[in-house]
């Protein structure tokens, strides 16, 4: 196995795999990747997101960082890679995420009626410092923003907002991932005040403030709500995939 010290070698084997976090890496903004020698296979790990690209090999499935994260999300580019993902995974568990696609074609009035959606109790607030360091707090939180270790990387490059009642962090919208053309969005709320509409509220603010820069508010969901919620704000389907999700 070899470091991929240039994401650019990479481009024939990723080429047309519309996922945000691929394009975050692609950049050079974010993630890593190794390869056999010939650049054939690689494997291209972002976040707890990890891509398994090019021709099915035993030892890039095999291959593991000297530090595993403890949840890791792994996704085949094709069904070749299944069996080795099982032989080197043996305790993932296969589930589904939806695609959208990659296309601003958005009410943005729509948009702006679910901003101003929120419940009298509750206030939305762009992502700063202070909230910031409010979401790296909280576990339920913490992926708000937890690929930028500091605030003034994710100052340089992210973006979010914030709801919050009585001054304390209760959902977001920010950013997992991103590249020159987009931002890989990240939803959670707090367990105590969920389905209250502030996820929904949060996004719109989230693909608005994207919208008026120019760049792709991108959405992959996890799940079943999340895909409604996306559809609900707009997204266009893309199809549903299967991936491994892997606690070692």
């Amino acid at each position: 196995m070899v470091r991929v010290s240039d994401p650019a070698m990479l481009m024939p084997l990723l080429d047309g795999w519309e996922e945000g976090m691929l394009y975050a890496y692609l950049s050079g903004r974010m993630g890593y990747a190794i390869a056999d020698a010939d650049y054939r296979s690689a494997q291209v790990r972002v976040g707890d997101f990890c891509f398994f690209a090019g021709k099915p090999d035993a030892a890039v499935a095999a291959w593991r960082p000297a530090e595993t994260r403890p949840y890791t999300i792994l996704i085949p580019q094709t069904r070749d890679w299944d069996t080795l993902i099982e032989q080197t995974a043996p305790r993932a568990r296969r589930s589904v995420r939806y695609a959208f696609c990659k296309c601003n074609a958005f009410d943005t009035a729509l948009l702006h009626r679910f901003a101003d959606a929120l419940p009298a109790a509750y206030e939305l607030r762009r992502m700063d410092e202070g909230l910031y360091r409010l979401a790296v707090r909280e576990e339920w939180s913490r992926d708000l923003v937890s690929q930028y270790p500091t605030w003034e990387a994710y100052a340089a490059h992210g973006a979010g907002y914030a709801v919050l009642r009585k001054g304390a962090l209760v959902c977001g919208a920010s950013s997992y991932a991103d590249w020159p053309d987009g931002l890989e969005i990240e939803i959670d709320t707090h367990p105590a005040h969920r389905r209250r509409g502030l996820a929904r509220a949060c996004a719109a603010a989230f693909m608005l403030d994207c919208l008026e820069r120019g760049l792709h508010p991108s959405w992959d969901a996890a799940n079943e709500a999340s895909a409604r919620l996306a559809r609900t704000l707009g997204y266009r389907p893309a199809g549903a995939y299967p991936v491994y999700e892997s606690a070692e």
